[in-house]
């Protein structure tokens, strides 16, 4: 309980020194985390074997995304038929 407690103490103590930070400063203090998590990521993922499941989507979300860019032209296109035919039926 009291490891508990001591975590929690220092936990809200850094909120309340971070949230006295100037702006600027919280700004660089937050995108310093962002890149080291996403350093970290990087190199989690490239450790990870071929056929892992987060790889496998990493590698299909590019191809899907391309894949969505399509079907929404075509649809974009029969909207633009559709409203064609309908000007010339009335």
């Amino acid at each position: 309980m009291n490891k508990l407690t001591a975590v929690g103490a220092a936990a809200v103590g850094g909120f309340i020194v971070y949230r006295c930070l100037p702006q600027e400063t919280r700004d660089r203090l937050s995108a310093a985390v962002a890149r080291g998590m996403a350093r970290h990521m990087e190199k989690m993922m490239a450790n990870l074997p071929e056929d892992a499941p987060p790889r496998l989507v990493m590698s299909i979300l590019p191809r899907l995304r391309a894949q969505n860019d399509q079907i929404i032209a075509m649809l974009q296109e029969q909207n633009e038929l559709l409203r064609g035919r309908k000007r010339t039926a009335q």
